[in-house]
């Protein structure tokens, strides 16, 4: 049914009470503002006209519309005149479908406007009267939503479904398919939103929307814990949001079983929101994971003041788009790892100007790691690690050489290349970095010499190049490392399919004694050659001494059970004259677990 007033008359609206299977979708296709609402068709409805003082004739009329083609089919109903005209109607001919029509003399009133089944009354406010009321004029009807999307009782009437309808759409004008759409998160989130408060300030309701739309896209039913959403308390207080100044800064809801994908309008935040934290911890229960298998949303690089980015281990697929960075030079943190993401780092990644921590290890990612990672120089902590599969993919992780602009990341604390396919030498310029803690770079092709370089990076507490394909000394600058508690230098001997390296060989340097602070050593499965060194007694930190599998020639000093901490002391496949056994001292160290020798 259209109710629809022209001249100078307010609107009738409302909503009869029914059961889904009698309720259909009607297209807006017109520019018609008429008000549809659908009827029982063994109900009759009494009509109310709340009118006012009328300069000049009005009129208005009730249509019956056919739901499957939208066709007009027959007048139900028709007054001429306003204040308290009345008609009882109904979609067959079993009602009165009188009407008075007599022009009133009273001001304009605010009362709401009522449509109502004579067996079970709904009440539906309906605002002011309209200024420019539209007659029906369509083929097609007119629908300023869906009546699937109307609320099963209509509260406040069909005039502040549209007013509120007008603002979000007025906020977010892309958001108009979706609102048309009632199985859609934009809509449920509407008909959830309009049967709540409406003292709220157009702001406010545009933000209970978009968390309500951000609630059922990700299956917000489904959540291990939900306090306070979709209830009348502030959103600020909903569990997981954080307000500042009443807008919307954070959203942390890592591992609470969200499954689905995030709704574009969480773009509408651009300025306020910074924290973003739908992640798992590595460890989550998987019941409690949350699962996004869908490609990084491009929604998230609108978010122009964001500073934090949580999205590890939710199941992201697909690649980086290539210009997904270039608007996020806020951004801080970055946590992305552990994913399904594919393709090449963007070369947009130059615009995270603010970046330090990058994660995107245990990954698909592949190709070089490309020379705009220079460009980072507020990077502390890079991780891409993990890329490297051993399946049917083929997929080789990271490749080629790395680029002399890393040495420009002069702030960076913690550098993880490991398990990938980089080759190639070492860069000189990895001497820069002055102020790295941990430089893990195990499991690649990095070939030759290692550079004495690093022995300038004194605060370097590990140095893990362990399974790779060197051939090199340990440089006695290295000795230089003060800072230094793990040496993984271990498995860098090749001798198979027709490719050999040398490994790391040559002899220990005494140098080795200076790392007072060292706790692990590691540098077995190479070619060492030559004595076991006393110096290695002056390491009283030393848990873990690994030489096996080497070339190195006895005694074992006596000077090693020094090492009072010592856990394993592993001396087997050397050169080791069976004359030398283990020493007591050794022997009986306190924490000892395990020694072996020849």
């Amino acid at each position: 049914i259209r109710y629809a007033a022209a001249n100078d008359a307010s609107m009738v609206d409302g909503h009869a009470k029914n059961h889904d299977d009698q309720r259909r979708r009607l297209e807006d296709t017109s520019e018609d503002n008429g008000v549809y609402i659908c009827l029982d068709e063994n109900a009759c409805y009494v009509g109310e006209i709340l009118g006012g003082t009328f300069t000049e004739e009005c009129s208005w009329e009730l249509t019956k519309v056919e739901l499957e083609t939208g066709n007009n089919v027959g007048l139900v109903a028709k007054g001429v005149g306003g204040g308290l005209g009345k008609c009882e109607f109904g979609l067959t001919d079993s009602c009165v479908q009188t009407c008075d029509g007599t022009v009133q003399t009273n001001q304009p009133t605010k009362t709401p406007t009522t449509l109502q089944p004579s067996k079970s009354p709904t009440i539906s406010p309906s605002g002011e009267p309209s200024e420019s009321p539209t007659r029906f004029k369509t083929k097609r009807p007119t629908m300023p939503l869906a009546p699937d999307v109307l609320p099963q009782d209509i509260l406040y009437g069909v005039d502040e479904l549209n007013r509120v309808k007008n603002i979000l759409l007025s906020a977010s004008p892309t958001s108009g398919q979706a609102l048309m759409d009632p199985s859609s998160p934009q809509s449920q989130a509407f008909a959830w939103i309009y049967n709540q408060r409406h003292d709220l300030s157009d702001e406010e309701l545009i933000q209970r929307w978009v968390l309500a739309s951000f609630y059922y896209g990700t299956d917000g039913d489904d959540w291990v814990v939900k306090d306070g959403w979709l209830t009348s308390q502030s959103e600020c207080s909903w569990y997981g949001v954080s307000c500042l100044n009443g807008a919307v800064s954070k959203l942390e809801l890592e591992q609470n079983r969200l499954a689905g994908f995030l709704v574009p309008e969480i773009a509408l935040w651009k300025k306020d929101l910074y924290v973003i934290s739908l992640g798992n911890d590595y460890d989550a229960p998987s019941e409690e994971k949350n699962t996004f298998v869908m490609p990084l949303p491009s929604v998230l690089s609108e978010l122009t003041y964001l500073k934090f980015l949580n999205l590890e281990h939710v199941g992201l697929v697909s690649s980086i788009p290539e210009g997904f960075f270039m608007s996020l030079s806020h951004l801080q943190s970055l946590y992305l790892n552990n994913n399904a993401i594919t393709g090449f780092l963007p070369r947009s990644i130059r615009h995270l100007s603010s970046i330090e921590v990058l994660w995107l290890g245990g990954n698909n990612m592949d190709g070089p790691i490309i020379s705009e990672i220079g460009h980072l120089t507020s990077l502390k902590d890079l991780s891409l690690e993990n890329n490297f599969r051993e399946d049917s993919s083929g997929n080789r992780g990271f490749v080629a050489a790395l680029p002399s602009e890393i040495g420009s990341l002069t702030n960076l604390e913690i550098l993880s290349l490991a398990d990938n396919a980089l080759s190639g030498q070492l860069p000189l310029q990895m001497g820069d970095l002055i102020s790295l803690r941990q430089l893990r770079l195990r499991n690649n092709f990095f070939e030759n010499q290692l550079p004495t370089v690093l022995g300038k990076l004194e605060l370097l507490e590990e140095l893990d190049i362990s399974h790779n394909w060197l051939s090199s000394t340990i440089p006695p600058e290295y000795g230089n490392m003060v800072s230094l508690t793990t040496l993984s230098l271990e498995s860098n001997y090749r001798d198979q399919n027709g490719y050999f390296t040398w490994g790391i060989n040559g002899e220990l340097p005494i140098e080795i004694g200076k790392l007072k602070n060292l706790q692990h050593l590691r540098i077995n499965d190479n070619y060492l050659t030559g004595t076991l060194i006393s110096e290695i007694g002056q390491l009283f930190l030393l848990e873990t001494l690994h030489l096996q599998n080497n070339f190195l020639q006895g005694p074992i000093p006596e000077v090693y059970s020094n090492c009072v901490m010592l856990k394993e002391v592993l001396l087997e496949d050397n050169s080791i004259d069976s004359q030398f056994g283990m020493p007591e001292g050794i022997c009986r160290l306190p924490e000892l677990d395990l020694a072996k020798v020849d």
